[in-house]
Protein backbone atom coordinates (compact mmCIF):
# COMPACT_ATOMS: atom_id res chain seq x y z
CA UNK A 1 0.00 0.00 0.00
CA UNK A 2 2.50 2.78 1.61
CA UNK A 3 0.23 5.48 0.65
CA UNK A 4 0.50 8.66 0.67
CA UNK A 5 -1.53 12.00 -0.98
CA UNK A 6 -0.20 15.79 -1.06
CA UNK A 7 -2.45 18.58 -1.67
CA UNK A 8 -0.97 22.05 -3.09
CA UNK A 9 -2.91 25.09 -2.71
CA UNK A 10 -1.43 28.64 -3.19
CA UNK A 11 2.07 27.52 -3.60
CA UNK A 12 2.33 25.42 -0.48
CA UNK A 13 2.03 21.47 -0.08
CA UNK A 14 0.45 19.54 2.80
CA UNK A 15 0.59 15.73 2.86
CA UNK A 16 -2.84 14.37 3.82
CA UNK A 17 -1.28 11.07 4.01
CA UNK A 18 2.10 9.88 4.39
CA UNK A 19 3.15 6.07 3.95
CA UNK A 20 -0.01 4.66 5.13
CA UNK A 21 -0.05 1.06 5.07
CA UNK A 22 -2.95 -1.29 5.79
CA UNK A 23 -4.68 -5.19 5.56
CA UNK A 24 -8.47 -5.36 5.73
CA UNK A 25 -9.04 -9.13 5.21
CA UNK A 26 -12.58 -9.80 6.69
CA UNK A 27 -14.93 -8.57 8.80
CA UNK A 28 -15.05 -4.28 10.00
CA UNK A 29 -11.87 -2.37 10.51
CA UNK A 30 -12.42 1.37 12.03
CA UNK A 31 -10.35 4.19 11.03
CA UNK A 32 -10.44 6.88 13.52
CA UNK A 33 -8.38 10.30 14.48
CA UNK A 34 -9.01 13.97 14.78
CA UNK A 35 -10.13 16.29 12.05
CA UNK A 36 -8.02 16.99 9.20
CA UNK A 37 -5.89 14.05 10.27
CA UNK A 38 -6.93 11.76 6.48
CA UNK A 39 -9.14 9.83 7.15
CA UNK A 40 -11.89 10.95 4.65
CA UNK A 41 -8.69 10.98 1.97
CA UNK A 42 -8.26 7.49 2.92
CA UNK A 43 -11.97 6.57 1.78
CA UNK A 44 -11.97 8.41 -1.11
CA UNK A 45 -8.84 7.08 -2.59
CA UNK A 46 -9.90 3.76 -1.19
CA UNK A 47 -13.45 4.37 -3.43
CA UNK A 48 -11.13 5.86 -6.90
CA UNK A 49 -12.55 9.65 -6.38
CA UNK A 50 -8.91 10.76 -5.82
CA UNK A 51 -5.60 9.00 -7.03
CA UNK A 52 -2.90 9.06 -4.63
CA UNK A 53 0.23 10.69 -4.66
CA UNK A 54 2.11 7.45 -4.01
CA UNK A 55 1.36 4.15 -3.25
CA UNK A 56 -1.46 2.21 -4.07
CA UNK A 57 -4.62 0.19 -3.05
CA UNK A 58 -5.65 -3.34 -3.62
CA UNK A 59 -9.40 -4.12 -3.55
CA UNK A 60 -10.18 -7.58 -4.54
CA UNK A 61 -6.87 -7.87 -5.58
CA UNK A 62 -7.52 -5.01 -8.02
CA UNK A 63 -5.34 -1.05 -8.17
CA UNK A 64 -7.67 1.58 -7.63
CA UNK A 65 -5.10 2.99 -9.75
CA UNK A 66 -4.87 1.01 -12.84
CA UNK A 67 -8.13 -0.65 -12.75
CA UNK A 68 -10.49 2.00 -11.08
CA UNK A 69 -13.50 0.80 -13.07
CA UNK A 70 -13.32 -2.52 -12.16
CA UNK A 71 -12.81 -1.63 -8.64
CA UNK A 72 -15.81 0.33 -8.40
CA UNK A 73 -18.16 -2.98 -8.73
CA UNK A 74 -16.93 -4.54 -5.45
CA UNK A 75 -17.46 -1.37 -3.91
CA UNK A 76 -20.17 0.03 -1.70
CA UNK A 77 -19.88 3.75 -0.91
CA UNK A 78 -22.14 5.59 2.39
CA UNK A 79 -20.80 8.98 2.13
CA UNK A 80 -21.99 11.74 4.93
CA UNK A 81 -23.51 13.61 2.45
CA UNK A 82 -27.26 13.59 1.64
CA UNK A 83 -26.19 15.11 -1.65
CA UNK A 84 -26.56 11.45 -3.78
CA UNK A 85 -30.51 11.39 -3.38
CA UNK A 86 -33.08 12.89 -4.98
CA UNK A 87 -35.09 14.62 -2.66
CA UNK A 88 -38.60 14.35 -4.69
CA UNK A 89 -38.04 10.90 -5.17
CA UNK A 90 -39.26 8.25 -2.41
CA UNK A 91 -36.64 6.08 -1.37
CA UNK A 92 -37.48 3.20 -3.40
CA UNK A 93 -37.35 4.93 -6.17
CA UNK A 94 -34.04 6.13 -5.59
CA UNK A 95 -33.08 2.90 -4.87
CA UNK A 96 -34.26 1.94 -8.24
CA UNK A 97 -32.64 4.44 -9.87
CA UNK A 98 -29.27 3.62 -8.37
CA UNK A 99 -30.24 -0.31 -9.26
CA UNK A 100 -30.46 0.75 -12.67
CA UNK A 101 -27.08 2.12 -12.93
CA UNK A 102 -25.24 -1.57 -12.28
CA UNK A 103 -27.62 -2.56 -15.12
CA UNK A 104 -30.40 -4.33 -12.97
CA UNK A 105 -33.20 -4.94 -14.78
CA UNK A 106 -36.67 -3.31 -13.60
CA UNK A 107 -38.13 -6.11 -11.69
CA UNK A 108 -34.79 -7.21 -10.07
CA UNK A 109 -34.17 -3.43 -8.81
CA UNK A 110 -37.38 -3.60 -7.43
CA UNK A 111 -37.33 -6.40 -5.69
CA UNK A 112 -33.78 -5.59 -4.51
CA UNK A 113 -34.88 -1.75 -3.01
CA UNK A 114 -37.97 -4.04 -1.25
CA UNK A 115 -35.46 -6.24 0.65
CA UNK A 116 -32.76 -3.56 1.34
CA UNK A 117 -35.52 -1.05 2.86
CA UNK A 118 -36.61 -4.27 4.80
CA UNK A 119 -33.56 -4.50 5.89
CA UNK A 120 -32.75 -1.30 7.02
CA UNK A 121 -35.90 -0.56 8.60
CA UNK A 122 -37.46 1.39 6.25
CA UNK A 123 -40.10 -0.80 4.34
CA UNK A 124 -43.20 1.46 5.44
CA UNK A 125 -41.17 4.71 4.47
CA UNK A 126 -40.76 3.26 1.40
CA UNK A 127 -43.23 5.26 -0.63
CA UNK A 128 -42.69 8.12 0.96
CA UNK A 129 -40.83 11.28 -0.37
CA UNK A 130 -36.92 11.29 0.84
CA UNK A 131 -37.24 14.72 1.44
CA UNK A 132 -39.90 13.45 4.42
CA UNK A 133 -37.07 11.47 5.93
CA UNK A 134 -35.24 12.06 9.53
CA UNK A 135 -31.89 12.44 9.40
CA UNK A 136 -31.25 8.82 10.90
CA UNK A 137 -33.55 7.96 7.99
CA UNK A 138 -31.52 8.86 5.21
CA UNK A 139 -28.26 7.56 6.71
CA UNK A 140 -30.21 3.84 6.86
CA UNK A 141 -31.29 4.58 3.43
CA UNK A 142 -27.61 5.71 2.35
CA UNK A 143 -26.55 2.42 3.87
CA UNK A 144 -29.39 1.05 1.54
CA UNK A 145 -27.69 2.40 -1.66
CA UNK A 146 -24.58 1.48 -0.71
CA UNK A 147 -25.50 -2.46 -1.21
CA UNK A 148 -27.82 -2.01 -3.65
CA UNK A 149 -25.17 -3.89 -6.06
CA UNK A 150 -24.44 -6.21 -3.09
CA UNK A 151 -20.58 -5.27 -3.18
CA UNK A 152 -17.90 -7.36 -1.52
CA UNK A 153 -16.38 -3.95 0.12
CA UNK A 154 -18.01 -1.24 1.80
CA UNK A 155 -16.14 2.10 2.78
CA UNK A 156 -18.92 3.49 5.72
CA UNK A 157 -18.47 7.77 6.16
CA UNK A 158 -19.30 8.17 9.50
CA UNK A 159 -22.18 6.17 9.50
CA UNK A 160 -23.47 7.40 12.81
CA UNK A 161 -23.31 11.02 12.43
CA UNK A 162 -25.70 13.47 13.35
CA UNK A 163 -28.10 10.36 13.96
CA UNK A 164 -30.51 9.86 17.11
CA UNK A 165 -29.53 7.27 20.04
CA UNK A 166 -31.89 4.67 18.99
CA UNK A 167 -31.23 5.18 14.95
CA UNK A 168 -27.48 5.04 16.16
CA UNK A 169 -28.05 1.29 17.75
CA UNK A 170 -30.12 0.26 14.82
CA UNK A 171 -27.30 0.97 12.26
CA UNK A 172 -24.66 -0.51 14.71
CA UNK A 173 -26.80 -3.77 14.44
CA UNK A 174 -26.78 -3.63 10.65
CA UNK A 175 -23.41 -3.12 10.13
CA UNK A 176 -22.45 -6.12 12.67
CA UNK A 177 -24.35 -8.30 10.78
CA UNK A 178 -23.36 -7.27 7.14
CA UNK A 179 -19.46 -7.57 8.62
CA UNK A 180 -20.20 -11.11 8.58
CA UNK A 181 -19.75 -11.71 5.17
CA UNK A 182 -18.84 -8.31 3.52
CA UNK A 183 -15.27 -6.52 4.32
CA UNK A 184 -16.17 -3.09 5.86
CA UNK A 185 -13.69 -0.36 6.37
CA UNK A 186 -15.15 3.01 8.01
CA UNK A 187 -14.69 5.98 9.59
CA UNK A 188 -15.94 7.45 13.08
CA UNK A 189 -15.81 9.93 15.86
CA UNK A 190 -17.87 8.04 17.94
CA UNK A 191 -15.96 5.65 20.21
CA UNK A 192 -18.89 3.50 20.69
CA UNK A 193 -19.36 2.92 17.49
CA UNK A 194 -16.23 1.54 16.97
CA UNK A 195 -15.89 -0.71 20.08
CA UNK A 196 -19.43 -2.53 18.79
CA UNK A 197 -18.48 -3.30 15.23
CA UNK A 198 -14.31 -2.94 13.76
CA UNK A 199 -12.29 -6.37 15.04
CA UNK A 200 -9.52 -4.12 13.90
CA UNK A 201 -8.56 -0.27 14.89
CA UNK A 202 -6.35 2.24 12.69
CA UNK A 203 -5.22 5.34 14.36
CA UNK A 204 -4.19 7.63 12.09
CA UNK A 205 -2.62 11.50 13.58
CA UNK A 206 -1.58 14.30 10.28
CA UNK A 207 -1.46 11.57 7.65
CA UNK A 208 0.30 8.60 9.53
CA UNK A 209 -1.20 5.45 11.30
CA UNK A 210 0.56 6.08 15.01
CA UNK A 211 -0.87 3.01 15.96
CA UNK A 212 -3.41 -0.05 15.17
CA UNK A 213 -4.80 -3.23 17.18
CA UNK A 214 -8.25 -5.03 18.19
CA UNK A 215 -10.16 -3.09 21.05
CA UNK A 216 -9.26 -5.40 23.76
CA UNK A 217 -5.47 -4.70 23.19
CA UNK A 218 -5.29 -1.79 22.59
CA UNK A 219 -6.89 -0.97 25.95
CA UNK A 220 -4.99 -3.65 27.57
CA UNK A 221 -1.61 -1.31 26.31
CA UNK A 222 -3.04 1.70 27.35
CA UNK A 223 -4.12 1.16 30.79
CA UNK A 224 -5.38 3.80 32.68
CA UNK A 225 -5.08 5.20 36.51
CA UNK A 226 -7.18 8.25 37.71
CA UNK A 227 -4.86 10.14 40.14
CA UNK A 228 -5.03 13.59 42.15
CA UNK A 229 -2.61 15.94 41.28
CA UNK A 230 -1.68 19.19 43.67
CA UNK A 231 -2.90 22.20 41.14
CA UNK A 232 0.42 23.54 41.13
CA UNK A 233 2.30 20.67 40.16
CA UNK A 234 0.82 19.86 36.78
CA UNK A 235 3.01 19.65 34.12
CA UNK A 236 1.57 21.74 31.11
CA UNK A 237 1.72 18.65 29.08
CA UNK A 238 -0.69 16.71 31.36
CA UNK A 239 -3.36 19.37 31.00
CA UNK A 240 -4.91 17.18 28.48
CA UNK A 241 -5.63 14.32 30.88
CA UNK A 242 -7.44 16.96 33.39
CA UNK A 243 -11.22 15.96 34.19
CA UNK A 244 -12.45 17.93 37.01
CA UNK A 245 -10.63 19.31 39.87
CA UNK A 246 -11.25 17.91 43.68
CA UNK A 247 -10.29 19.27 46.93
CA UNK A 248 -7.93 21.30 45.56
CA UNK A 249 -6.49 18.54 43.18
CA UNK A 250 -6.81 17.99 40.06
CA UNK A 251 -7.90 14.96 38.98
CA UNK A 252 -6.35 13.74 35.64
CA UNK A 253 -7.30 10.27 33.99
CA UNK A 254 -4.07 8.48 32.19
CA UNK A 255 -2.91 6.06 31.34
CA UNK A 256 0.11 4.24 33.50
CA UNK A 257 3.64 5.67 32.15
CA UNK A 258 2.63 9.11 32.38
CA UNK A 259 1.40 9.38 35.74
CA UNK A 260 4.65 7.38 36.70
CA UNK A 261 6.92 10.37 38.21
CA UNK A 262 4.55 12.70 39.25
CA UNK A 263 3.48 14.03 42.42
CA UNK A 264 0.19 12.67 43.10
CA UNK A 265 -2.07 12.49 46.58
CA UNK A 266 -3.42 9.47 45.54
CA UNK A 267 -3.72 6.95 42.51
CA UNK A 268 -5.99 4.01 41.54
CA UNK A 269 -6.64 1.59 38.06
CA UNK A 270 -10.11 2.30 36.38
CA UNK A 271 -11.49 0.26 33.45
CA UNK A 272 -10.36 1.57 30.10
CA UNK A 273 -12.22 3.27 27.36
CA UNK A 274 -11.33 3.21 23.79
CA UNK A 275 -12.03 6.66 24.52
CA UNK A 276 -9.52 6.96 26.67
CA UNK A 277 -6.91 5.33 24.32
CA UNK A 278 -7.68 7.99 21.91
CA UNK A 279 -7.42 11.14 24.27
CA UNK A 280 -3.72 9.22 25.11
CA UNK A 281 -2.75 9.01 21.40
CA UNK A 282 -4.05 11.98 20.01
CA UNK A 283 -6.12 14.40 22.47
CA UNK A 284 -4.76 17.61 22.47
CA UNK A 285 -7.28 19.59 24.46
CA UNK A 286 -8.50 23.07 24.45
CA UNK A 287 -7.40 24.15 27.76
CA UNK A 288 -3.93 24.50 28.88
CA UNK A 289 -2.63 25.03 32.61
CA UNK A 290 -2.19 28.64 32.78
CA UNK A 291 -5.70 28.79 31.17
CA UNK A 292 -6.75 26.78 34.20
CA UNK A 293 -4.91 29.21 36.88
CA UNK A 294 -6.70 32.24 35.07
CA UNK A 295 -9.95 31.60 35.34
CA UNK A 296 -12.09 32.39 38.58
CA UNK A 297 -15.02 30.03 38.31
CA UNK A 298 -15.87 26.98 36.83
CA UNK A 299 -13.72 23.77 36.95
CA UNK A 300 -12.00 21.54 34.16
CA UNK A 301 -14.33 19.79 31.77
CA UNK A 302 -13.11 16.92 30.19
CA UNK A 303 -11.57 18.37 26.30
Amino acid sequence: MNLSKEFRSGGKSVWALKEVNMNVHSSAAAVIGPNGAGKTTLLKIVATLIEPTEGDVLVNGLSVTREPKEVRRSLGLMTVSDRVFYFRLSGMENLIFYASLYHLSLAEAKSRARELLSMVGLEEWGNVQVMKYSLGMMRRLALARALIHDPLVLLLDEPTLGVDVVSARKMREIIRELSREKVILFTSHYMKDVEEIASNIYLIKEGRIVERGDPRSLKSKYAIVEAAVPRDSLPQRMARYVVEERDGNLILRAPVEEIDGLEVEWKRRVDTSLEDVYVALVGEGKMDVRTYQNRRRGGWGRQ
